[in-house]
């Protein structure tokens, strides 16, 4: 059985998309009003011959398809985004909506873990303020630290109360180095004096993402310091701002993303969205307040355990083998 989504602004379109796509023989499963618009979404099946086979062949794979979309509409996953999802899921021959969903997500983002060496560019951590960058610069100095390798962090941030004096207490608690820079020259010779095979992060003033002033500026920083761009932003919020966010970075040349405080929010769809749109490649989560333990190196098959209820994830374990024994 072929299951597929299709959202447009009335509901006869989106009946027509369902006729185009599938044909006179496909069954409406539901329709109903599309949460992130006025339009409607309708969920249609084509069995048969014509069928593609897959995920969601079969009563089990009906089931799936319901965990997978209530999961995603549960997150506040974009239409667009969804749909693609889905459609991913019902072409695999996975074994678990885990399975399904893992394939999907890789087939639309990219992952890299955080560095745990010294790289030959430096690290700009950029975002709008609030959004964690000055312990999330800390996290990353901690994962080479941790492995022996030594960091410097530079920090951008001193004019804000408390900054300066939290980013000093992290170095010196990790024995890494710390410079300060308030504009490009000075960012220019904090630079040059970074340790030798140092890991270099740099944590820039958070600046509004159409604040015109403020992106200019770290646009500046940016190519001046030869530096790796990286978006920090926390997780939970609305998933059109996030793009629209993540989008406004990505313009400036920043290719990775680390969202913050995934332990404070129970909804991901503005990390996926943020990430899918403007093509950034997620560069571990913030999972915790901890510096040492507190930056995670996330893939497809971690994200989609994230995003799955706890009890379908708990399933999938017993059924392999892999649960806790009582």
């Amino acid at each position: 059985m072929r299951l597929k989504t299709f959202t447009a602004e009335s509901l006869p379109a989106a009946m027509e998309l369902v006729r185009e796509r599938l044909g006179d023989d496909a069954v409406i499963l539901s329709s109903q009003p599309d949460p992130d618009g006025g339009g409607f979404r309708v969920t249609a099946a084509l069995e048969g011959e014509q069928a593609q086979t897959g995920f969601f062949d079969g009563e089990a794979g009906l089931e799936a398809f319901n965990i997978l979309s209530e999961t995603l509409d549960y997150h506040r996953v974009p239409t667009e985004l969804m749909d693609a999802l889905l459609d991913h899921c019902g072409r695999t021959h996975a074994n678990s909506p885990t399975e399904a969903l893992a394939e999907a997500i890789a087939t639309e983002m990219s992952f890299t873990p955080p560095p745990q060496k010294p790289m030959k560019t430096p690290l700009l951590l950029m975002g709008p303020p609030g959004a964690g960058k000055t312990a999330t610069a800390a996290k990353l100095a901690a994962q080479v630290r941790v492995r022996g390798g030594g960091a410097t962090m530079i920090t951008m941030d001193t004019g804000k109360a408390g900054s300066l004096s939290q980013i000093q207490a992290f170095a010196e608690a990790l024995g890494a180095r710390l410079k300060q820079a308030h504009d490009a020259d000075s960012l220019k010779k904090a630079l040059q004096g970074a340790g030798r095979n140092h890991f270099v992060v740099i944590d820039a003033i958070g600046a509004g993402p159409f604040d015109h002033d403020s992106m200019q500026e770290l646009e500046e920083w940016l190519g001046v310091s030869g530096a790796t761009g990286v978006l920090v932003k926390q997780a939970g919020t609305d998933p059109v701002e996030a793009v629209e966010t993540a989008l406004a970075y990505a313009d400036l040349g920043v290719f990775y993303y680390i969202p913050t405080k995934t332990d404070a929010t129970r909804r991901l769809g503005d990390v996926l969205s943020a990430a899918h749109s403007a093509r950034l490649t997620l560069m571990g989560m913030g999972v915790a307040p901890t510096i040492g333990a507190g930056l995670r190196a996330v893939d497809a098959h971690h994200l989609a355990r994230m995003l799955l209820p706890e009890d379908v994830a708990a399933e999938e374990d017993a059924i392999s083998g892999n649960g806790a024994s009582a």
